[in-house]
């Protein structure tokens, strides 16, 4: 599967709270994710976070998107509660097409 296509099942998976699409799919047992509100190491530490802000309800929506060797850049759009977020997110990904590290920004 290509990097774009692998990138829209991760937000895919992501804005339906697929925790088993998330865990079994997409990351890599050493996935590593810094954003905005703190740092978190290895796969069940992500879910974890993932987990927690499942529990609000909250809107994605994917602006653009670039991609460079093993890497996507995704620009979208998050709306949680009543807050509206410009998010970036840069993902790299391994040889097997799992995410190995998330660097987000909120701009």
């Amino acid at each position: 599967m290509k990097l774009d296509e692998l990138t829209i099942k991760y937000f895919q998976y992501f804005s339906t709270k697929n925790m088993k699409g998330l865990e079994n799919e997409m990351y890599a047992d050493n996935v590593h994710l810094r954003d905005w509100n703190g740092e978190w190491r290895g796969k069940f530490a992500v879910l974890e976070m993932n987990e927690n802000l499942f529990q609000t309800d909250f809107e994605l929506h994917i602006e653009d998107m670039l991609i460079s060797g093993n890497t996507t850049i995704t620009m979208f759009n998050l709306h949680i509660a009543n807050t509206q977020y410009k998010v970036v997110d840069i993902i790299t990904w391994n040889d097997n097409g799992k995410i190995e590290k998330i660097l987000a920004y909120n701009g």
